[in-house]
């Protein structure tokens, strides 16, 4: 009986010692992970972790320049960025985690880093250094474009993360189905008009008179000169003619001539043409803001037009534009 126990008593160590290897074998992570806080402050918001030196210099200037560039195709002065210079033993753990970081340094190997989430989820943090302040102006010069793009893109895309979960799923659907586009629709918008190849979706924000437009219409390819820009801008014009009609008698929509629109090829599969400018109401006194993308599809011989436009009179009109630009920039053809 003894035997018996004592057998028992030194398999049972052995048992349980090589099941628990198993399990630990089972469940041991594959990478070292870190829990990491989520990232604070608002969308086109920039910390910039400079001395107070650099930033009185070149290389504030040069900053400035390209990170508060006014918006394109906007009727009032506003900024790409809002800009919050920090100096480094500043940085407490309080900015640590903000969305955008940008940091800017001497006295070392001249380099550009980039690194998602480097302190915070959903962060993007960009080290630039040189060895002198000559030098690392230089590099600006000749990088500090590319490096705002990757700003930019990142705040597109935690726009665009936002509005999936709430996006109008019946109208997305219905579009895939008429247009062969993928889209995400925020929450609100609302069909305001449809017909054959043309459909316009609404979102009213009564309470601070903003009101934000999407246009979606498809016609035939027959031609690369349909692409140019005076071809597109007659092409809004004409939807705009029968679309959008003002309140005062013979009043409709029309392009704004006094302000130019910009025009730049953004992608080419599939082939996409960017246009952005101002809108006025012929025999009235409404505009603002418009930005649009045209979609060359090549298997269907279409062209899809989409825009966006802003009635937007008392407010800042950047976080307005920027999430229409989102929308537009994130369509898939089917």
């Amino acid at each position: 009986m003894k035997l018996h126990w004592f057998l028992l008593t030194l398999c049972l160590p052995i048992c349980l010692s090589s099941c628990q290897k198993k399990a630990n074998k089972k469940i041991q992570p594959t990478e070292t992970r870190t829990v990491l806080p989520p990232s604070t402050g608002n969308l086109s918001e920039l910390v910039v972790v400079v001395s107070d030196e650099l930033w009185r210099g070149e290389v504030g200037t040069i900053i400035k320049s390209a990170f508060q560039e006014n918006i394109p195709a906007i009727p009032q002065q506003e900024a790409l960025f809002d800009l919050y210079a920090i100096e480094p033993k500043d940085f407490s753990s309080i900015f640590q985690t903000h969305k955008n970081i940008l940091w800017l340094s001497t006295g070392d190997k001249g380099s550009v880093d980039r690194k998602d989430q480097k302190w915070a989820k959903k962060q993007l943090y960009v080290h630039v250094m040189h060895e002198t302040e000559e030098q690392l102006a230089q590099s600006l010069q000749n990088h500090v474009y590319k490096i705002r793009s990757w700003f930019l893109d990142k705040d597109q895309q935690r726009r665009l993360e936002k509005l999936k979960p709430t996006a109008e799923k019946e109208i997305q659907k219905q579009l895939n189905e008429v247009y062969g586009v993928g889209i995400t629709i925020p929450k609100g918008y609302q069909v305001a008009a449809a017909e054959e190849n043309f459909i316009w979706l609404r979102r009213d924000h009564p309470k601070v008179n903003v009101i934000s437009n999407i246009w979606i219409h498809a016609e035939d390819y027959y031609s690369p000169e349909q692409l140019n820009k005076a071809s597109l801008i007659e092409l809004r014009d004409s939807l705009g003619r029968v679309h959008v009609e003002g309140a005062r008698p013979q009043s409709y929509m029309a392009t704004e001539t006094i302000y130019e629109p910009d025009y730049k090829f953004i992608k080419e599969f599939p082939y996409t043409i960017e246009t952005k400018g101002l809108w006025t109401m012929v025999n009235d006194f409404l505009g603002g803001s418009y930005i649009a993308n045209v979609i060359l599809d090549k298997e269907n011989q279409k062209i899809i037009y989409t825009e966006g436009f802003l009635y937007c009179p008392n407010e800042r009109k950047r976080s307005h534009i920027l999430e229409l630009k989102t929308i537009l920039s994130n369509i898939k053809l089917k």
